[in-house]
This record gives structure tokens, sequence and C-alpha cells, in this order.
């Protein structure tokens, strides 16, 4: 065997698991000296496997013979640690998947060698091409915007299994009595061992995804909750204002038959005209739904934005009161803050309307918008930096009407931004129609 042969024996696994924990750690989040840490980290890791397996005899069994391939685990983690920085569970989150594709890769290169075969090419490419498909199909998707959601409750479990299975690895190389096992045996259970592992991975993928829904979810039903308070607070305050309107408007009639001058007559013009302002009570039939258009029609009067509103609320009845809220609310919020963005004052115009063509209610919200659209999963990312915690707002559009067996869709030609929304109406809130064929005739 050559000097270099032993040079890399000596430093193989060592440098297996640093790649392994490079796939999961490239992802993520990373200081700026990321690349320095990594670089000095690996030499200097690299050199101390070398200079034990160069200098100390591996024990061949027994309790250091775990001891010893256990320090590669540890001192996995500390590297992670070492280049990314940051909570140390993280750190062991990475190790421990990085250990299993590399444990993956072990396994096919040891059924290959099993086999018959013995190719130090074939065991580079195995281990590239395992290495390639964890990166491409797990390493990328497990993080969510350059963090992981991890916690020791979901991690311990995983961990002792990945564990578990190392261990079992490790004595079935140690060829210590009542291990030994014939060719066929090891590969079956190699085979069985590379897919615990694969199942470890999987798990984790869909483990993200069941916290990203759970959190979209919890995030919907806060943004449900508060809409509910706001406009249930909001509702009572326009009431108050519209009958106070109503009250001062009969005052000022009075007061303007008295002949006390000109400067009082124009003086009572202006104030009646500043009060005209909150005299603008909706009356669609649905009282959620004046609320919110209420709410609204007056932020966007006291903000210079033009409102148009044309909306029959009569077929909103099998709509609970929170589900209203969240539609409206959401869908006005965000066109609210679009147009007040745009520096063409002539262009902050939302167009509102609701009405009902057959069994079909239609609600349709448009509003101009600058910048480029993009969009996931048929709705537009938000634009604001913490994508984590934004963006339910069309979500919970989506997540309401699709409760009442409804559709949206969102469109941004030529600078206009279009949410349409259809929603089967039920049977009981169609209007009756007669049928010629039993009308009385005159």
């Amino acid at each position: 065997m050559t000097d270099m042969m032993r040079v890399w024996d000596s430093i193989s696994y060592m440098a297996e698991l640093i790649a392994a924990c490079l796939i999961f750690m490239i992802p993520l989040r990373k200081r700026k000296d990321f690349a320095l840490r990594t670089g000095a980290a690996s030499c200097i890791f690299l050199l101390g496997s070398w200079t034990v397996n160069a200098h100390l005899r591996i024990p061949p069994s027994g309790a250091l013979y775990l001891v010893y391939w256990a320090a590669y685990l540890l001192l996995s983690v500390g590297y992670v640690w070492i280049c990314l920085g940051g909570r140390l569970l993280q750190a062991v989150y990475c190790a421990v998947f990085a250990c299993a594709v590399q444990h993956i890769a072990y396994d096919v290169y040891l059924i290959y060698t099993i086999l018959g075969g013995e190719n130090y090419i074939i065991f580079v490419l195995i281990f590239a091409a395992v290495y390639s498909v964890s990166y491409c199909f797990i390493a990328r998707k497990i993080p969510d915007n350059g963090r992981v959601a991890v916690s020791r409750r979901s991690l311990f479990p995983i961990a002792t299994l990945i564990v578990l299975v190392w261990v079992l690895s490790i004595m079935d190389d140690s060829f210590i009595a009542g291990f030994e096992s014939g060719a066929w045996h090891r590969v079956i259970y190699r085979i069985i061992d590379a897919l615990c592992c694969i199942y470890v991975l999987w798990v984790q993928i869909s483990q993200k995804e069941l916290l990203r829904l759970q959190r979209e979810l919890a995030g919907i039903d806060s943004a449900l909750r508060t809409q509910r308070q706001q406009y249930e607070m909001t509702g009572d305050t326009i009431e108050n204002i519209n009958r106070k309107c109503h009250d001062l408007k009969h005052q000022i009639r009075e007061l303007r038959k008295m002949d006390d001058g000109e400067e009082r007559e124009a003086y009572l013009k202006d104030l009646e005209n500043d009060i005209m302002i909150y005299d603008t009570a909706l009356q669609t039939g649905n009282r959620a739904l004046d609320v919110v258009l209420m709410e609204k029609a007056l932020f966007c009067k006291n903000h210079g934005i033009d409102w148009t509103c044309m909306a029959d609320g009569s077929r909103l009845g099998f709509m609970r009161v929170e589900d209203i809220y969240a539609i409206f609310g959401n869908a006005l919020d965000n066109a609210v803050r679009a147009v007040m963005d745009l520096e063409d004052k002539a262009k902050r115009v939302i167009s509102v309307k609701v009405l009902a063509q057959d069994s079909i209610l239609v609600i349709q919200i448009q509003n101009y918008y600058e910048g480029s659209l993009s969009f996931d999963r048929g709705l537009p990312v938000t634009t604001k930096k913490d994508k984590r915690d934004h963006g339910y707002g069309m979500k919970s559009i989506r997540f309401t009407a699709e409760k009442y067996n409804g559709t949206i869709t969102v469109s941004g030609e030529n600078q206009i931004f279009t949410l349409q929304i259809l929603v089967p109406v039920p049977e009981a809130q169609r209007p009756v129609q007669k049928d010629p064929e039993k009308q009385e005739t005159g």
C-alpha cells in the first residue's frame, strides 16, 4: 500500500463525515467568516484524524472500539457548531443527518465489496451519487428561510434511531463473537440498515411540511381572531358615529334657520361638509360586510384614496361573521397597502364588487400596484423582508374561501392587481324563481 493510500485510509471516515456535514450546512444561514471557519476546521479535524490513526492502534473490539467510533459522532457535532455557530441543538441536528447520509453511502459501497467488487473509483462515484441526491432531495428542502425548526422533543427519537443503527453497523464490522454472519446475511442487513437511515431522512422532510402547515394554520387562526375583535369594536364605533352624525345634521339644519349672517352660514356649511365624511353608512344587506366596508371607506377618505364600491351582501348570510371579516379585511388591507406606496396619486384607487350571478357569489377587488409580483402555489409572495411571519393574509383568504367550496384567482396584468373569489351560494340563500307556467294570468 502506498503512503498516499495509508494517509487516505487514516482520514477517509473523517473526510466522509465532513463532506456529509457540508451538504446540510450549505443551505443554512451562515456567518460572514463561514468559508474561513470551514476551511480551518476541516484541516484541523483531518490532521487530527491522521495523527490518531497513524500513531495509535485502533481497538479491534470491546468497549474501546465503540468509544473510538463514537468520538467521530461527537467530532461531527463540534465541526458543525464551529462552522455555523448558533445553537448547539442545530449542530446536533445537522451532524445526525450527516451521519445518516454517510451511513447510506457506506452501506451501498459495502454491499458492492461483499459481492466481490473493490475499486476506489466506484467508491468515489457511490459517495458522490448518494451525497448529491441527498443534497438535492433532502438537505435543500429541510431549512425554511435558512433555518431549521428543531426541538429536543423532535430530535431525540430520530437521533436515537440513527445511533442504534450506527451501533449495530459497528458491531457487524467488529468481528465480535456472536455477530458473525454470511455474505448474503450481511447484504440483507446492510440494505435494511440503509433503508432505516433513508426512512429517518424522509420522516424529517414530512415533519418539516407538517410544521409548516401547523405554523400557517396557527397564523391564520390568530389573524381571524384579531380581525374579528377589531371589527367588533369598529362596528360599535361606526354605529355611534353614524347616529351622532345624523343628529348633528338635523341640529345644523335648525341652526341654519336662524338669521345670524353669512359668516355663520359659511361656518355651518364647512361643519356639515366635515361631518359628511363620516356619514357614509353602507347598506349592503349584511351587517358584517357593512362594518368592514365602512371602516375601509373611512380610512380611504382620510388618506386620499379613491374608493368605488358596488356590493350586494344579501347573499352572504351563509357565511360566518368572522369569515366575512377574514376575506374582506385581509383583501382590503392588502389593497390599501399597495396603493399607499404609489407615487402617482391618480392611481390610488380601490374597486370593490360583490354580486351574485345565478348560484355563484362573485367577489372582486382591484387596485394598482408598483413593482413585480412573484407567485408561489397560486398566491403572490409577500414583499416584506420577514417572509416567515407574513403572507398569511392571502392564505387566510384562500383557506376561508375553500371552507365554503370556493376558489380564488389572482392576477397582476397591466400593473392592476385583481383578486377574484367565486363561492357557490347554498340553495337556501338563492332567490326563489317563479315557474312561468304556474303564474296566474290576468
